[in-house]
């Protein structure tokens, strides 16, 4: 809408937003848009505001510190796959643990888990 350009516009000519942020704003706006959702979560969806630049650029601050969160909790997530599938080889090349879990019927691991584990297909 018109409020939206001209708040897209005074926001590139003030310089706040260049180049790929703006992009980046404009398809934060079309996402929510799509979804029903304004830019300000709190606002009542009978009362229109007027949209602003600065509420432009706290939108796409908020929507940069969300996929920063999602990095580092995926990183977070890697790095403990990374330790278990240690763990398990090491423990698996003992041989009597390998015994004992055969032993116990607990010879087989769910086949992501077994890939990330044994990369070549070899197993128990």
């Amino acid at each position: 809408d018109k409020a939206m350009q001209a708040a897209l516009q005074d926001a590139y000519e003030s310089g706040k937003l260049r180049g790929k942020k703006l992009h980046e704003v404009r398809r934060i706006i079309e996402v929510r848009r799509k979804q029903g959702r304004g830019l300000e979560q709190n606002s009542a969806p009978e009362k229109k505001k007027e949209i602003t630049t600065t509420a432009l650029v706290r939108t796409y601050q908020r929507e940069v510190e969300k996929q920063k969160l999602m990095i580092r909790k995926a990183d977070h997530v890697q790095n403990r796959l990374m330790f278990v599938t240690g763990a398990l080889r090491e423990l698996f090349s003992d041989d009597n643990f390998s015994n004992l879990l055969r032993a116990e019927g607990l010879n087989t691991l769910p086949a992501y888990l077994s890939q990330r584990v044994w990369p070549q297909g070899s197993a128990l």
